[in-house]
């Protein structure tokens, strides 16, 4: 699917972050990729339930600046949302439907 980034500071480290729906497994795939250093790559990781096709993810940050992404499929109205939880890495909290 169509990916969407945002940049974030994880663990100190400015990052780009992009997510998109994963066509193999249908949930959502994470990658963070330090600035100035998109050259070393970075691992996918997924998260979340499986997703219509027609899914769509957007990411975010909230007013404390903690990451935020939300899914949203056109044909089922479903609108997941999930936040970065302050831990360390891209540990993010159990996706809840709005």
């Amino acid at each position: 699917g169509p990916v969407s980034a945002v940049r974030c500071v994880i663990d100190g480290h400015d990052c780009t972050v992009v997510a998109q729906r994963s066509a193999g497994s249908g949930r959502v795939a994470f990658a963070a990729y330090p600035s100035e250093l998109e050259e070393m790559g970075a691992a996918w990781t997924e998260s979340g339930p499986t997703l219509p096709a027609d899914a769509t993810v957007s990411l975010a940050l909230d007013a404390d600046g903690r990451l935020v992404a939300a899914t949203l499929s056109p044909s089922t109205g479903q609108l997941h949302l999930t936040r970065r939880k302050d831990e360390a890495g891209l540990a993010l909290g159990a996706w809840q439907a709005v």
